[in-house]
This record gives C-alpha cells, sequence and structure tokens, in this order.
C-alpha cells in the first residue's frame, strides 16, 4: 500500500532519523564492464546510489516518519542528484521543504536467480539467450520490438500472466525491469544474458542476507521502501512520472545504513 505522509512537527521531531554520508562504494555498479552496460541502455548519467548511516534503529511502522525526515534531512539534501537536462548530467538536488511523501514498501523475498528461468519459453526467449522479436508498436512512450519488453509493459502480452502481480511487485523483478526498459535513448540487447547477469549482481550487492539459526536458510533482512518527495502537488524528487522515474530506500536495519537508489527518465531527448 501507498502510504502518504505530511509533516507535523511536534514531540515526534525529538526522536526523527539523522543521516550522515557515508563513503561507501558499490564495486558491481562502478566495475567497467557494468558501466559499459548502464552506457549503453542509457542509464549511466542518469542513476544515482547514494549511501548514508541514521541513528535510531528502523522498524516497519515507522517507514512515513523515516522517509519524510530522510527527505528534510539537509545532509540528505546536499548530497542527493537529480539529473539536469539542460546540462545533460547529475547535479545537487538542492534545498526543499518537503511537506509530504508517498512511501511504499516492496516486497524483497526473491533468494535464487531461477525466479526467471521461466522465461526461457517458446515465443519469448531461445536456450541460448536470444529474445524473440515481435512487430514495432509503441506502449507506454516505449518503443517495443521485441516479446521481453511487451511481457513487461503490456497487459495485452500472451505471456503477462508468466509473473503474478506479487512477483512482479518484487524488489528483484523491479530492479531487472528497470534495466531491460533502459533510458530515453537505450540500446536493446538482441539477448537476455546481461540484463540477467546485471540483474543478479546489482541485486547481491545491494541487499542484505543472514542465515536464519533455527532453519538455517538465507534470509534478507533488507527492507525496501518506493518513496518521492512532493511540496504543493509537484514531485521535487525523483522527478516526473514515468515508469522509470524511480527512488527506491535500501535499508539494512542491523547496521542502521541506507542507500537511496534513484533515475530520472526524464522528457526523453526530442
Amino acid at each position: 500500500a501507498v502510504v502518504s505522509t505530511q509533516s507535523t512537527g511536534g514531540m515526534e521531531d525529538q526522536k526523527k532519523f539523522q543521516f550522515e554520508l557515508t563513503t561507501k562504494k558499490f564495486l558491481t555498479f562502478n566495475s567497467k564492464e557494468v558501466k559499459s552496460d548502464l552506457t549503453r541502455w542509457d542509464l549511466g548519467e542518469r542513476i544515482s546510489l547514494t549511501t548514508f548511516t541514521y541513528n535510531n534503529y528502523f522498524k516497519d511502522y515507522q517507514a512515513k516518519d523515516f522517509v519524510r525526515d530522510f527527505f528534510n534531512d539537509p545532509t540528505v539534501q546536499a548530497s542527493l542528484k537529480v539529473y539536469s537536462p539542460n546540462r545533460q548530467e547529475l547535479v545537487g538536488w538542492g534545498s526543499h521543504q518537503i511537506k509530504e511523501c508517498l512511501v511504499e514498501p516492496v516486497p524483497c523475498s526473491i533468494t535464487s536467480m531461477d525466479f526467471f528461468d521461466r522465461l526461457y519459453t517458446p515465443g519469448m526467449v531461445r536456450d541460448m539467450g536470444a529474445i524473440y522479436k515481435c512487430l514495432d508498436e509503441d506502449i507506454e512512450g516505449f518503443l517495443v520490438s521485441d516479446e521481453l519488453h511487451k511481457m513487461l509493459l503490456s497487459e495485452e502480452s500472451e505471456h503477462w500472466e508468466m509473473f503474478s502481480e506479487e512477483e512482479r511487485g518484487e524488489f528483484l523483478f523491479l530492479l531487472f525491469k528497470h534495466l531491460v526498459l533502459g533510458g530515453p535513448i537505450c540500446q536493446y540487447d538482441d539477448k537476455i544474458d546481461r540484463y540477467l547477469e546485471v540483474s543478479k549482481s546489482l541485486y547481491k550487492e545491494f541487499i542484505t542476507v543472514q542465515k536464519n539459526s533455527e532453519t538455517k536458510n538465507i534470509e534478507i533482512v533488507s527492507k525496501i521502501l518506493k518513496v518521492s518527495a512532493w511540496d504543493n502537488e509537484i514531485c521535487w524528487f525523483p522527478g516526473d512520472e514515468n515508469v522509470q522515474t524511480f527512488c527506491y530506500l535500501v535499508l539494512n536495519p542491523v547496521n542502521r545504513v541506507v542507500t537511496a537508489l534513484s533515475h530520472d527518465f526524464g522528457k526523453g531527448v526530442w
């Protein structure tokens, strides 16, 4: 469910979350190979990762307070990046008084890439990884020329029900979808391999896992929130409404670390 929160002030200000910027480096995200992939998909100059530590332990019911404090924190505002269409690069977000935030918890329970094995089916992806083509059509502003994009964007795709509504809401699926759709001048891959490999690498780098002492199973402890910051019906962050304009907060509640993963699709290039 989406939670809308407005600043209320008062006693809870005494317990508000405060944030400090860290120098955490994402080795996979910044690797030469992945940088090349992101550039080809037109994500390299528009996607941003910023990591902070925070002071109080996070509980699920505090999500709206956490996000409101996050967007109004001076350190966060000084550190977040937004895409400047004029300068064609990421620039500082600047100072804002955020009165309302939208917060949507994102499920994060997938621990195996077997989740995507079903894509290798006739009419979708061939055994060697080649993606089946389809007649070009415009769907939600994206030029769709293969069955993978069609499955991601259109309920009219014959493969739409390959993933349930719940599965489509999983963080791993969303990450994969964002990589496949790319930016305004994305160069689509003909094979699925790098989409899956980069999704796996980034997912493993973003989330935190631990072994359950009783079941011995690997469990994800990260909390994922899809968020946006608003004032007077204007979205100040991450930007205009588009399936490819997003901001996820990836929380490690054990170590009290949060990473903001954001991307602004912008208006395109035309």
